[in-house]
């Protein structure tokens, strides 16, 4: 895949990231493994991780995995979030949970509750701070990290000068690349406002109802590195956009060819149209969706290099997208 420049960082990447939430959390090693695997020949080197992922354990993977790869990637972290201590007997039941899965995939919704088991609560001091870059360097086997991010900070922590002030110097130490937040988009709009230092990167959920968003935010990025997450919504909401595609192939108003491509039945169609309208003339650097299995992978790296859509097509889109959000 094709690099762009990342803000004023100096930093280079392809727009779409891997989301490493899921690594030994709801997926295993082995699957966990073929999927970075599977990313990485497909020309992906954004990773995206954080201390709580996996149950603090997702970090080490990613970093195992970079071993002998790691000045050709880019490794983002976060901190804020305290992996939850869990017992052994936990560790057992996720290997035979994912077992019964495979027998009985409609039990997800009861996983997923799980999942959420593997954090722990918020705490942005110092302290934490500190010893989160430690452990994360350490388990990523790595002497600095591209990004560090606050995970899920609140708006409190913009206030919070002793802790900017050691992020800052981690920046400056060479820990740490560039510093930023991982927040709701309300909060990162603010700091953006701001101009809050030493905050160069800010990650937000962005999906197609959310376009209006991340246009207020990309107006007011300051030349800070804009990374999107959670771009298809969840399951409820890729449904509802599905809904709307179909919906769009019906209006008069767009174009005669790109209604006949908004009516492909090609299940590619809509990882086509999210990412790229998200990315596509929008000020957002790089999209991190959760893909563990490999045909997404591959079906989401197509749809960022190869997609059936020109820039004006992507635009009518976007335009059509952000008016139904309102309705």
């Amino acid at each position: 895949m094709n690099e762009i420049e990342l803000g004023k960082t100096g930093l280079r990447a392809p727009q779409l990231g891997f989301g490493c939430a899921a690594l030994l959390g709801r997926s295993g090693r082995g699957e966990s493994l073929r999927a970075l695997g599977a990313a990485w020949d497909e020309g992906i080197r954004f990773f995206d991780t954080a201390r709580s992922y996996g149950y603090g354990e997702s970090e080490a993977l990613v970093g195992e995995f970079l071993r002998g790869r790691r000045e050709q990637a880019i490794i983002a972290t976060k901190f804020g979030i305290l992996p939850a201590p869990q017992a052994k007997w936990k560790q057992t039941a996720k290997v035979v949970v994912r077992q019964a899965l495979a027998i009985a995939p409609w039990a997800r919704g009861i996983v997923r509750k799980g999942i959420a088991g593997q954090f722990s609560h918020n705490e942005f001091t110092v302290a934490v701070l500190q010893q989160s870059i430690d452990e994360s360097l350490r388990k990523l086997r790595t002497d600095y990290v591209d990004f560090l991010l606050m995970h899920s900070a609140p708006v409190s922590v913009l206030v919070q000068e002793d802790l900017l002030d050691v992020l800052g110097r981690l920046v400056e130490a060479g820990k740490v690349r560039v510093a930023g937040l991982s927040a709701d988009p309300e909060v990162v709009a603010l700091a953006l406002e701001r101009k809050t230092r030493p905050l160069a990167a800010m990650q937000f959920p962005c999906n197609v109802f959310d376009l209006s968003v991340a246009a207020t935010i990309a107006r007011s990025s300051n030349d800070a590195v804009l990374v999107a997450n959670h771009p298809f919504g969840g399951v409820a909401r890729v449904r509802e956009c599905a809904e709307i595609l179909r919906g769009l192939s019906q209006k008069a108003e767009l174009d005669a060819a790109l209604r006949e491509k908004l009516a492909s039945k090609d299940e590619t169609l809509l990882g086509d149209v999210v990412l790229n309208s998200i990315l596509r003339d929008t000020g957002i650097h790089v999209v991190i969706p959760a893909m563990m299995r490999v045909e997404h992978i591959r079906a989401n790296v197509r749809a960022v290099t190869n997609s059936r859509f020109n820039s004006q097509e992507i635009a009518q889109i976007r335009q059509a997208l952000i008016g139904t959000a309102k309705n």
